[in-house]
Protein backbone atom coordinates (compact mmCIF):
# COMPACT_ATOMS: atom_id res chain seq x y z
CA UNK A 1 0.00 0.00 0.00
CA UNK A 2 1.44 3.63 -0.82
CA UNK A 3 2.44 5.93 1.65
CA UNK A 4 3.91 9.12 2.69
CA UNK A 5 6.82 9.05 4.30
CA UNK A 6 7.80 12.33 5.97
CA UNK A 7 11.66 12.55 7.30
CA UNK A 8 13.45 14.33 10.05
CA UNK A 9 16.86 15.54 10.04
CA UNK A 10 18.74 12.20 11.47
CA UNK A 11 16.41 10.32 8.66
CA UNK A 12 17.64 12.36 5.92
CA UNK A 13 21.46 12.13 6.69
CA UNK A 14 21.01 8.75 7.44
CA UNK A 15 23.30 7.85 3.84
CA UNK A 16 23.75 9.87 0.76
CA UNK A 17 20.35 8.53 -0.61
CA UNK A 18 18.49 8.52 2.57
CA UNK A 19 15.12 9.73 -0.15
CA UNK A 20 15.71 6.57 -2.17
CA UNK A 21 15.28 4.08 0.69
CA UNK A 22 11.19 4.06 1.02
CA UNK A 23 10.42 2.59 -2.01
CA UNK A 24 9.34 3.08 -5.35
CA UNK A 25 5.62 3.84 -5.17
CA UNK A 26 5.75 6.23 -2.18
CA UNK A 27 5.64 9.93 -1.51
CA UNK A 28 8.80 11.32 0.41
CA UNK A 29 8.24 14.61 2.32
CA UNK A 30 10.97 16.36 3.69
CA UNK A 31 9.39 19.61 5.91
CA UNK A 32 10.76 22.61 4.90
CA UNK A 33 12.06 23.42 8.82
CA UNK A 34 14.36 20.05 8.04
CA UNK A 35 15.87 21.85 5.09
CA UNK A 36 16.67 24.83 6.62
CA UNK A 37 18.43 22.75 9.19
CA UNK A 38 20.24 20.61 6.77
CA UNK A 39 21.72 24.15 5.20
CA UNK A 40 23.34 25.07 7.74
CA UNK A 41 24.38 21.37 9.45
CA UNK A 42 27.57 21.62 11.51
CA UNK A 43 26.71 18.53 14.37
CA UNK A 44 29.22 15.84 12.33
CA UNK A 45 31.37 16.26 9.30
CA UNK A 46 30.57 12.90 7.94
CA UNK A 47 26.69 13.82 8.31
CA UNK A 48 27.79 17.80 6.68
CA UNK A 49 29.01 16.09 3.95
CA UNK A 50 25.83 14.13 3.14
CA UNK A 51 23.92 17.52 3.50
CA UNK A 52 25.90 19.46 1.87
CA UNK A 53 24.79 16.70 -1.04
CA UNK A 54 21.67 16.22 -0.15
CA UNK A 55 21.22 20.29 -0.93
CA UNK A 56 22.91 19.91 -3.73
CA UNK A 57 20.71 16.87 -4.98
CA UNK A 58 17.78 18.87 -4.45
CA UNK A 59 19.03 21.70 -6.40
CA UNK A 60 18.62 19.98 -9.34
CA UNK A 61 14.92 19.97 -9.37
CA UNK A 62 12.54 23.29 -9.73
CA UNK A 63 11.95 24.70 -6.25
CA UNK A 64 8.59 25.11 -7.70
CA UNK A 65 7.92 21.53 -8.47
CA UNK A 66 9.43 20.16 -4.58
CA UNK A 67 6.98 22.60 -3.28
CA UNK A 68 4.32 21.41 -5.40
CA UNK A 69 1.71 18.61 -4.34
CA UNK A 70 2.60 16.20 -6.77
CA UNK A 71 6.39 16.59 -5.77
CA UNK A 72 9.41 15.76 -8.02
CA UNK A 73 10.21 12.39 -9.85
CA UNK A 74 12.99 10.44 -8.26
CA UNK A 75 15.25 8.35 -10.28
CA UNK A 76 13.66 5.01 -8.42
CA UNK A 77 10.20 5.77 -9.28
CA UNK A 78 8.94 7.83 -5.96
CA UNK A 79 7.65 11.27 -5.97
CA UNK A 80 9.90 13.69 -3.40
CA UNK A 81 8.68 17.04 -1.95
CA UNK A 82 9.26 19.94 0.70
CA UNK A 83 6.34 21.11 2.48
CA UNK A 84 5.35 23.21 5.17
CA UNK A 85 2.52 24.48 7.49
CA UNK A 86 1.31 27.62 7.76
CA UNK A 87 0.21 27.56 10.99
CA UNK A 88 0.68 25.27 14.40
CA UNK A 89 -2.29 23.87 16.33
CA UNK A 90 -3.06 24.57 19.97
CA UNK A 91 -2.52 20.59 20.51
CA UNK A 92 1.09 20.80 18.87
CA UNK A 93 1.98 23.73 20.42
CA UNK A 94 0.90 21.99 24.19
CA UNK A 95 3.76 19.70 23.64
CA UNK A 96 6.51 19.86 25.98
CA UNK A 97 10.02 19.90 25.68
CA UNK A 98 9.96 19.91 21.64
CA UNK A 99 12.18 22.16 19.23
CA UNK A 100 10.11 24.60 16.67
CA UNK A 101 11.63 21.96 13.82
CA UNK A 102 10.23 18.80 15.85
CA UNK A 103 6.54 21.12 16.06
CA UNK A 104 6.80 22.18 12.22
CA UNK A 105 7.42 18.76 11.17
CA UNK A 106 4.07 16.99 13.74
CA UNK A 107 1.69 19.95 12.42
CA UNK A 108 3.26 18.96 8.40
CA UNK A 109 2.06 15.55 9.25
CA UNK A 110 -1.35 16.28 10.42
CA UNK A 111 -2.08 18.14 7.20
CA UNK A 112 -0.79 15.48 4.96
CA UNK A 113 -3.10 13.06 6.72
CA UNK A 114 -6.25 15.37 6.35
CA UNK A 115 -5.44 15.60 2.62
CA UNK A 116 -4.39 12.39 1.73
CA UNK A 117 -6.15 9.04 1.37
CA UNK A 118 -2.82 7.10 1.91
CA UNK A 119 -1.42 6.40 5.51
CA UNK A 120 1.07 9.72 6.63
CA UNK A 121 4.45 7.81 8.89
CA UNK A 122 6.92 10.20 10.70
CA UNK A 123 10.53 8.66 10.29
CA UNK A 124 12.63 9.54 13.41
CA UNK A 125 15.42 7.59 15.64
CA UNK A 126 13.67 9.41 18.90
CA UNK A 127 12.17 7.51 20.60
CA UNK A 128 11.20 10.74 22.80
CA UNK A 129 9.81 11.51 18.92
CA UNK A 130 8.06 8.92 18.60
CA UNK A 131 6.38 8.81 21.37
CA UNK A 132 4.97 12.45 21.32
CA UNK A 133 4.05 12.00 17.00
CA UNK A 134 1.88 8.98 18.05
CA UNK A 135 -0.06 10.64 21.06
CA UNK A 136 -1.07 13.02 17.84
CA UNK A 137 -2.23 10.14 16.23
CA UNK A 138 0.67 10.47 13.82
CA UNK A 139 2.15 6.47 12.89
CA UNK A 140 5.74 6.49 13.40
CA UNK A 141 8.51 4.65 12.17
CA UNK A 142 12.63 3.67 13.22
CA UNK A 143 15.02 4.25 10.26
CA UNK A 144 18.46 2.22 9.31
CA UNK A 145 21.21 4.92 9.74
CA UNK A 146 24.07 3.75 7.20
CA UNK A 147 26.87 6.01 8.71
CA UNK A 148 26.44 5.50 12.12
CA UNK A 149 23.86 2.66 13.13
CA UNK A 150 22.91 1.59 16.22
CA UNK A 151 24.64 -1.77 17.35
CA UNK A 152 22.15 -4.16 16.70
CA UNK A 153 22.22 -3.23 13.08
CA UNK A 154 26.20 -2.63 12.86
CA UNK A 155 27.84 -5.07 10.32
CA UNK A 156 29.44 -8.24 12.08
CA UNK A 157 30.93 -9.68 9.01
CA UNK A 158 29.10 -13.05 9.40
CA UNK A 159 25.77 -14.74 8.76
CA UNK A 160 24.36 -18.55 10.06
CA UNK A 161 22.46 -20.39 7.12
CA UNK A 162 21.25 -23.61 6.72
CA UNK A 163 21.52 -26.00 3.27
CA UNK A 164 21.22 -29.50 2.44
CA UNK A 165 24.09 -31.91 3.17
CA UNK A 166 24.61 -32.13 -0.28
CA UNK A 167 24.99 -28.55 -0.81
CA UNK A 168 27.95 -28.12 1.22
CA UNK A 169 29.43 -31.32 -0.71
CA UNK A 170 29.12 -29.74 -3.91
CA UNK A 171 31.00 -26.41 -1.92
CA UNK A 172 34.07 -28.48 -1.35
CA UNK A 173 33.85 -30.54 -4.94
CA UNK A 174 33.45 -27.89 -7.08
CA UNK A 175 35.61 -24.78 -4.85
CA UNK A 176 32.15 -23.08 -4.96
CA UNK A 177 28.69 -22.71 -4.41
CA UNK A 178 26.05 -20.73 -5.73
CA UNK A 179 23.49 -18.87 -3.14
CA UNK A 180 20.82 -20.11 -4.60
CA UNK A 181 21.48 -23.86 -2.62
CA UNK A 182 21.00 -21.60 0.72
CA UNK A 183 17.83 -21.80 2.40
CA UNK A 184 15.88 -18.66 2.09
CA UNK A 185 18.73 -17.14 0.50
CA UNK A 186 16.61 -13.86 -0.10
CA UNK A 187 15.86 -12.86 3.12
CA UNK A 188 20.03 -12.34 3.95
CA UNK A 189 21.56 -9.20 3.18
CA UNK A 190 24.77 -10.60 1.62
CA UNK A 191 27.47 -8.29 1.33
CA UNK A 192 30.79 -8.75 -0.07
CA UNK A 193 33.69 -11.51 1.32
CA UNK A 194 31.19 -11.88 4.49
CA UNK A 195 31.71 -15.33 6.39
CA UNK A 196 29.13 -17.96 6.51
CA UNK A 197 28.28 -20.84 8.72
CA UNK A 198 26.40 -23.51 7.09
CA UNK A 199 24.77 -25.83 8.82
CA UNK A 200 23.11 -29.08 7.67
CA UNK A 201 21.79 -32.26 9.11
CA UNK A 202 24.29 -31.51 12.42
CA UNK A 203 27.29 -30.64 10.22
CA UNK A 204 28.51 -27.19 9.60
CA UNK A 205 31.52 -25.87 7.13
CA UNK A 206 32.35 -22.32 7.13
CA UNK A 207 32.05 -20.37 3.79
CA UNK A 208 33.54 -16.99 2.24
CA UNK A 209 30.97 -15.00 -0.13
CA UNK A 210 32.36 -13.49 -3.35
CA UNK A 211 31.47 -12.33 -6.59
CA UNK A 212 27.94 -13.83 -6.10
CA UNK A 213 28.49 -17.50 -4.51
CA UNK A 214 29.69 -18.87 -1.77
CA UNK A 215 33.55 -20.67 -1.89
CA UNK A 216 35.28 -22.05 0.92
CA UNK A 217 37.94 -20.92 3.55
CA UNK A 218 41.94 -20.78 1.51
CA UNK A 219 44.22 -19.41 3.66
CA UNK A 220 44.07 -21.46 7.06
CA UNK A 221 47.42 -22.46 8.43
CA UNK A 222 47.44 -24.21 11.58
CA UNK A 223 51.09 -23.34 12.30
CA UNK A 224 50.33 -20.01 12.64
CA UNK A 225 47.25 -20.17 14.83
CA UNK A 226 45.13 -23.02 16.05
CA UNK A 227 42.14 -20.91 16.41
CA UNK A 228 39.76 -21.24 19.58
CA UNK A 229 36.22 -20.98 17.78
CA UNK A 230 34.61 -20.38 14.25
CA UNK A 231 35.03 -16.42 14.45
CA UNK A 232 38.98 -16.83 15.02
CA UNK A 233 38.69 -19.38 12.24
CA UNK A 234 37.06 -16.64 10.48
CA UNK A 235 39.42 -13.90 11.50
CA UNK A 236 42.46 -16.08 10.68
CA UNK A 237 41.11 -16.47 7.04
CA UNK A 238 40.92 -12.72 6.58
CA UNK A 239 44.80 -12.03 8.49
CA UNK A 240 46.62 -14.93 6.61
CA UNK A 241 45.05 -13.85 3.07
CA UNK A 242 47.31 -11.94 0.92
CA UNK A 243 47.76 -8.44 1.11
CA UNK A 244 46.75 -7.87 -2.51
CA UNK A 245 43.53 -10.42 -1.80
CA UNK A 246 42.42 -8.23 1.49
CA UNK A 247 44.36 -5.29 2.10
CA UNK A 248 42.15 -4.21 4.66
CA UNK A 249 40.97 -6.38 8.16
CA UNK A 250 38.59 -4.75 10.54
CA UNK A 251 37.64 -6.66 13.39
CA UNK A 252 35.14 -6.04 16.14
CA UNK A 253 35.04 -7.80 19.66
CA UNK A 254 35.27 -7.72 23.35
CA UNK A 255 37.81 -7.85 25.75
CA UNK A 256 39.69 -11.37 25.52
CA UNK A 257 38.18 -11.92 22.22
CA UNK A 258 41.25 -12.74 20.84
CA UNK A 259 41.59 -9.96 18.43
CA UNK A 260 45.42 -8.69 19.39
CA UNK A 261 46.75 -12.17 19.96
CA UNK A 262 45.08 -13.59 16.35
CA UNK A 263 46.45 -10.79 14.60
CA UNK A 264 50.24 -10.32 15.56
CA UNK A 265 50.30 -14.62 15.58
CA UNK A 266 49.89 -14.34 11.98
CA UNK A 267 51.86 -11.35 11.31
CA UNK A 268 54.72 -12.80 12.90
CA UNK A 269 53.87 -16.35 11.02
CA UNK A 270 54.14 -13.70 7.83
CA UNK A 271 57.17 -11.92 8.66
CA UNK A 272 60.49 -12.41 6.88
CA UNK A 273 63.66 -12.94 8.70
CA UNK A 274 61.44 -14.38 11.47
CA UNK A 275 58.49 -16.60 9.86
CA UNK A 276 57.98 -19.36 7.65
CA UNK A 277 56.51 -17.26 5.35
CA UNK A 278 57.90 -14.26 4.33
CA UNK A 279 55.18 -11.66 2.95
CA UNK A 280 56.33 -8.64 5.41
CA UNK A 281 58.85 -6.97 6.27
CA UNK A 282 57.80 -5.07 9.09
CA UNK A 283 55.17 -5.27 11.66
CA UNK A 284 53.91 -1.72 12.96
CA UNK A 285 51.80 -1.61 16.44
CA UNK A 286 49.37 1.44 16.60
CA UNK A 287 49.52 3.18 19.80
CA UNK A 288 46.30 2.71 20.95
CA UNK A 289 45.23 5.70 22.78
CA UNK A 290 47.19 8.31 20.77
CA UNK A 291 45.24 9.58 17.99
CA UNK A 292 46.07 11.19 14.99
CA UNK A 293 45.34 14.74 16.10
CA UNK A 294 47.06 14.36 19.70
CA UNK A 295 49.81 16.23 20.54
CA UNK A 296 52.62 13.91 21.82
CA UNK A 297 55.35 16.87 22.58
CA UNK A 298 55.02 17.32 26.00
CA UNK A 299 55.85 13.82 26.86
CA UNK A 300 59.38 12.72 27.80
CA UNK A 301 61.78 10.82 25.59
CA UNK A 302 61.72 10.10 21.54
CA UNK A 303 58.63 8.27 19.92
CA UNK A 304 59.45 4.64 21.25
CA UNK A 305 59.69 6.53 25.22
CA UNK A 306 56.29 8.39 24.37
CA UNK A 307 54.22 5.76 23.21
CA UNK A 308 55.72 2.64 25.45
CA UNK A 309 52.95 3.08 28.09
CA UNK A 310 50.62 2.40 25.70
CA UNK A 311 51.80 -1.52 24.75
CA UNK A 312 52.40 -3.56 27.57
CA UNK A 313 49.45 -5.48 26.26
CA UNK A 314 51.08 -6.35 22.67
CA UNK A 315 54.40 -7.16 24.43
CA UNK A 316 52.14 -9.40 26.74
CA UNK A 317 50.76 -11.43 23.97
CA UNK A 318 53.91 -11.40 21.98
CA UNK A 319 55.46 -13.28 25.05
CA UNK A 320 52.45 -15.44 24.92
CA UNK A 321 52.63 -16.55 21.69
CA UNK A 322 56.36 -17.61 21.48
CA UNK A 323 55.34 -19.44 24.56
CA UNK A 324 52.56 -21.15 23.53
CA UNK A 325 54.51 -22.71 20.03
CA UNK A 326 57.96 -22.96 22.10
CA UNK A 327 59.80 -20.98 19.84
CA UNK A 328 63.00 -19.57 20.98
CA UNK A 329 65.30 -17.11 19.63
CA UNK A 330 66.96 -19.43 17.18
CA UNK A 331 63.22 -20.67 16.10
CA UNK A 332 63.51 -23.93 17.44
CA UNK A 333 60.83 -25.55 19.16
CA UNK A 334 61.85 -26.95 22.51
CA UNK A 335 60.24 -25.62 25.61
CA UNK A 336 61.12 -22.21 26.81
CA UNK A 337 60.57 -20.51 29.30
CA UNK A 338 59.50 -16.80 29.98
CA UNK A 339 62.97 -15.02 29.86
CA UNK A 340 63.78 -16.24 26.78
CA UNK A 341 60.51 -15.16 24.95
CA UNK A 342 61.04 -12.14 26.45
CA UNK A 343 64.49 -12.03 24.72
CA UNK A 344 63.12 -12.73 21.58
CA UNK A 345 60.67 -10.07 22.01
CA UNK A 346 63.52 -7.58 22.60
CA UNK A 347 65.73 -8.84 19.81
CA UNK A 348 62.29 -8.19 17.42
CA UNK A 349 62.25 -4.56 19.04
CA UNK A 350 66.08 -4.00 18.83
CA UNK A 351 66.13 -5.42 15.03
CA UNK A 352 62.86 -2.98 14.28
CA UNK A 353 61.21 -6.14 12.75
CA UNK A 354 58.58 -5.14 15.03
CA UNK A 355 58.62 -1.16 15.77
CA UNK A 356 55.46 0.97 17.65
CA UNK A 357 53.89 3.92 15.64
CA UNK A 358 52.06 6.81 16.98
CA UNK A 359 49.09 7.55 14.41
CA UNK A 360 50.12 11.31 15.09
CA UNK A 361 53.31 10.53 12.68
CA UNK A 362 51.44 9.24 9.93
CA UNK A 363 51.07 12.09 8.27
CA UNK A 364 52.99 11.92 4.94
CA UNK A 365 54.12 8.09 5.56
CA UNK A 366 53.69 5.68 3.08
CA UNK A 367 53.98 2.06 4.69
CA UNK A 368 54.56 -0.29 2.20
CA UNK A 369 54.98 -4.25 3.01
CA UNK A 370 54.54 -4.00 6.46
CA UNK A 371 51.49 -5.79 8.67
CA UNK A 372 50.11 -2.43 10.66
CA UNK A 373 47.79 -3.69 13.04
CA UNK A 374 46.02 -0.69 14.66
CA UNK A 375 43.76 -1.31 17.85
CA UNK A 376 41.35 0.87 19.92
CA UNK A 377 40.00 1.96 16.76
CA UNK A 378 36.82 2.46 18.60
CA UNK A 379 38.52 5.84 20.21
CA UNK A 380 39.45 7.35 16.80
CA UNK A 381 37.31 10.12 15.18
CA UNK A 382 35.54 8.76 11.88
CA UNK A 383 37.09 11.98 10.33
CA UNK A 384 40.95 10.52 10.24
CA UNK A 385 40.20 7.17 9.42
CA UNK A 386 40.59 8.44 6.27
CA UNK A 387 44.33 10.00 7.02
CA UNK A 388 45.20 6.66 8.51
CA UNK A 389 43.81 3.91 5.78
CA UNK A 390 45.44 6.23 2.49
CA UNK A 391 48.73 5.66 4.29
CA UNK A 392 48.94 2.06 3.18
CA UNK A 393 51.35 1.25 0.06
CA UNK A 394 51.29 -2.25 -2.03
CA UNK A 395 52.60 -5.18 -0.05
CA UNK A 396 50.53 -4.22 3.00
CA UNK A 397 47.98 -4.97 5.10
CA UNK A 398 45.78 -2.90 8.03
CA UNK A 399 43.83 -4.38 10.84
CA UNK A 400 41.69 -1.89 12.27
CA UNK A 401 40.42 -3.93 15.26
CA UNK A 402 38.69 -2.65 18.99
CA UNK A 403 35.38 -2.81 20.51
CA UNK A 404 32.70 -0.45 19.66
CA UNK A 405 30.90 -0.78 23.18
CA UNK A 406 34.24 1.02 24.98
CA UNK A 407 34.46 3.85 23.95
CA UNK A 408 36.26 6.87 25.94
CA UNK A 409 36.96 9.62 23.45
CA UNK A 410 35.15 12.33 24.21
CA UNK A 411 32.54 13.40 21.56
CA UNK A 412 32.36 9.71 20.66
CA UNK A 413 30.05 6.69 21.24
CA UNK A 414 29.08 2.81 20.23
CA UNK A 415 27.86 3.86 16.95
CA UNK A 416 29.62 7.04 16.43
CA UNK A 417 33.37 6.56 16.26
CA UNK A 418 35.99 5.51 13.87
CA UNK A 419 36.03 2.01 13.92
CA UNK A 420 32.08 1.75 13.29
CA UNK A 421 32.51 4.10 10.22
CA UNK A 422 35.44 2.40 8.34
CA UNK A 423 32.78 -0.74 8.92
CA UNK A 424 29.90 0.69 7.11
CA UNK A 425 31.65 2.01 4.40
CA UNK A 426 33.61 -0.61 3.44
CA UNK A 427 31.16 -3.69 4.28
CA UNK A 428 30.55 -3.91 0.47
CA UNK A 429 34.67 -3.36 -0.48
CA UNK A 430 36.02 -6.51 -2.18
CA UNK A 431 39.53 -5.74 -1.06
CA UNK A 432 38.13 -5.28 2.78
CA UNK A 433 37.48 -8.23 4.86
CA UNK A 434 35.69 -8.35 8.06
CA UNK A 435 34.49 -10.11 11.31
CA UNK A 436 32.87 -9.39 14.47
CA UNK A 437 34.46 -11.72 17.18
CA UNK A 438 31.68 -13.45 19.73
CA UNK A 439 32.34 -11.66 23.17
CA UNK A 440 30.42 -14.52 24.60
CA UNK A 441 33.22 -16.57 23.46
CA UNK A 442 36.43 -14.77 25.73
CA UNK A 443 39.44 -16.55 25.81
CA UNK A 444 40.41 -15.17 29.16
CA UNK A 445 38.62 -16.22 32.08
CA UNK A 446 35.04 -17.37 33.20
CA UNK A 447 35.10 -13.71 35.40
CA UNK A 448 36.26 -11.80 32.34
CA UNK A 449 33.29 -13.26 29.96
CA UNK A 450 30.65 -12.04 33.12
CA UNK A 451 32.70 -8.85 33.64
CA UNK A 452 32.04 -8.20 29.76
CA UNK A 453 28.56 -8.35 29.87
CA UNK A 454 27.65 -6.96 33.14
CA UNK A 455 29.87 -4.08 33.79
Amino acid sequence: MKKTFVLLTEATLSSEKATLNFGSDNDIVVPLAVVERIYRYDKSPEKAKIASKFVDYISTFSMKDLLSSKGVKQSNGSSLRIVDCETISPEVNSLHNMTELYKRAFQVCLDLAKSSKYPVVLISQNPSVRLKAEKLGIKSQEFKDEIFPLPRDQYKGRAEVFAAKSAIDKLYADRSLSINAIYQYNNIAWHENMFVTISSEGSSTIARYTDGKLVPLMYQDNKAFKPDNAEQKMFMECLLAPPDIAPLVIVKGGAGTGKTYCALAAALHSLASYGPVSTYEQILVGAPTVTIDEDLGYLPGDINDKVSPYINGVQNNLIEIFKQNGENITGGKEKVTKKECKETVNMLFEKSLIEIQAIGFLRGSSIANTFYFLDEVQNIKPEIMKDIITRLARGSKLVLAGDPTQVNTPGLNERRNGLVYASEKFKDISRCWQIELDSKKTVRSELAMIAQEIL
